[in-house]
């Protein structure tokens, strides 16, 4: 997961989820990047023994894969209200946008989940 919450726009909370053990686990790296306005490339690089997390091209965190990803998955881009950010001090989400130009999955030679 890439998580970012609008009382701290330049916060990205780097997170792998997982329930390997029986019970839901998490493994969380926190960076700061300058600037997060605008438009930017968040990417997340999966193989079979590692997760590594990049801002605009840079690698900014990196976790072990957990044993219960390594199957099939799917990509999900969402704007959420509450849950970690907390509840937005007019009851409300206004004003609040989320632009995505695109998304793009691509699979690497030899690599197989």
């Amino acid at each position: 997961a890439v998580e970012m919450v609008g009382q701290d726009p330049n916060k990205l909370t780097l997170t792998s989820h997982s329930n390997a053990t029986g019970s839901h686990t998490k493994v969380t790296s926190t960076v700061y990047a300058a600037d997060t306005e605008g438009f930017h490339k968040y990417g997340v690089l999966w193989t079979p023994s590692e997760l590594v997390w990049y801002f605009d091209d840079v690698e900014v965190a990196r976790a072990p894969t957990p044993a219960d990803m390594h199957k099939p998955m799917y990509m999900l881009v969402d704007q959420a209200v509450g849950g970690m950010a907390g509840a937005p001090a007019d009851g409300l989400a206004t004003p609040s946008e989320m632009h995505v130009d695109y998304v793009h999955a691509y699979a690497l030679n030899d690599w197989f989940i």
